[in-house]
């Protein structure tokens, strides 16, 4: 008995001895820090014009650095209709004095937590924090934006009389060359957004963007839109791997229905903003020009299946 109670001493001890390890010096209570959340702003510099749509966010954690240091990801609180967070993120960091902290906005690449990072085309905060233990530092919502660093190859908000998107080649069913929904209580930003319809499972088509991404620099491209479908639909691009190659439709990702998602009866309630990875499809593609093509998927036969987009940006690093 007495073999067993030394062994269980001796365990404990290990653990306080260990857990004191992670401590900065002698220091044992922790200084806190209270984030909001990010706001989407912007930038004075840019040439684009950069109104609410070309502003549409899904920034879902803050990612914590001190001193250059990582400390971690967190989720950052849930907001109700207003935009009001819904809870408290309270960070506990064992740091005293003044140190250098930067919080950087995190998102969801392909809306999937095990893609979560933060995202590089974002500026962060950096701020100069005198921590002091026991006490709650209040950061507020900080402000970010678009950093230098991001190349726009195309913006479609589709508020104007160009036409973005066109029938794809061999396409079985064509649909209209500027197909939009205008001024109806499923647009959210703006009057007018991208609408693809199909009554039937039998309505097999896609339809490309007019313009190509040309980009010589494959370290990252990402394909911004916002979406409200009830229907599924999928995402990819369309090109040719060289000269002699044929053309071809790799697909990025395919993306459940949404509509109605929070709240049945309020079209706007299911629009999503996605941030997706084209640089794996673009790999297959041997880093050539490309165009996005987009497909519905009626496949449970809805008699008015849709899909709405609006909001397309392919962003990447300079060439």
């Amino acid at each position: 008995m007495k073999r067993y109670l030394l062994v269980i001493i001796a365990l404990l001890t290990m653990v306080v001895f260990s857990s004191c390890d992670e401590f900065q010096g002698e220091q044992t209570i922790p200084s806190y820090i209270k984030v909001s959340g990010f706001k989407l702003v912007a930038d004075p510099n840019y040439v684009i014009e950069q109104g609410e749509d070309f502003l549409t966010s899904d920034i879902t954690e803050v990612w914590v650095y001190v001193d250059n240091i990582y400390v971690g990801a967190y989720s950052l609180p849930k907001k109700d209709a207003l935009g009001n967070p819904t809870s408290e993120l309270v960070i506990p960091l064992l740091y005293e004095g003044k140190h250098k902290l930067e919080l950087y906005p995190g998102i969801k690449y392909n809306g999937q937590t095990s893609t979560r990072d933060y995202y590089r085309f974002y500026t962060n905060s950096n701020d100069s924090i005198d921590f002091v233990p026991g006490q709650v530092i209040d950061m507020g919502t900080k402000e970010v934006m678009y950093n230098n660093s991001a190349v726009f190859s195309f913006t479609y908000f589709f508020e104007d009389s160009f036409a973005h998107f066109v029938n794809a080649p061999g396409a079985t069913i064509e649909q209209p060359n500027n197909f939009k929904l205008i001024t109806n209580d499923s647009v959210r930003y703006g009057n007018t957004c991208l609408a693809m319809y199909s009554t039937s499972s039998k309505d097999e088509y896609k339809i490309i963007t007019k313009d190509s991404v040309v980009c010589s620099h494959s370290n990252a491209m990402i394909l911004e839109m916002d979406y409200h479908c009830n229907i599924p639909f999928e995402i990819g691009i369309y090109g040719k791997p060289s000269s002699e190659s044929k053309y071809q439709y790799i697909s990025a990702m395919r993306l459940k229905a949404n509509a109605d998602k929070e709240k049945p009866g309020d079209s706007k309630k299911g629009w999503q903003k996605i941030y997706i990875i084209l640089g794996k499809v673009w790999s297959q593609m041997s880093y050539q020009p490309f165009k996005i093509y987009l497909q519905p998927f009626n496949t449970d036969n809805r008699s008015n299946g849709y899909v709405h987009i609006d909001n397309v940006k392919v962003v990447h690093f300079p060439e």
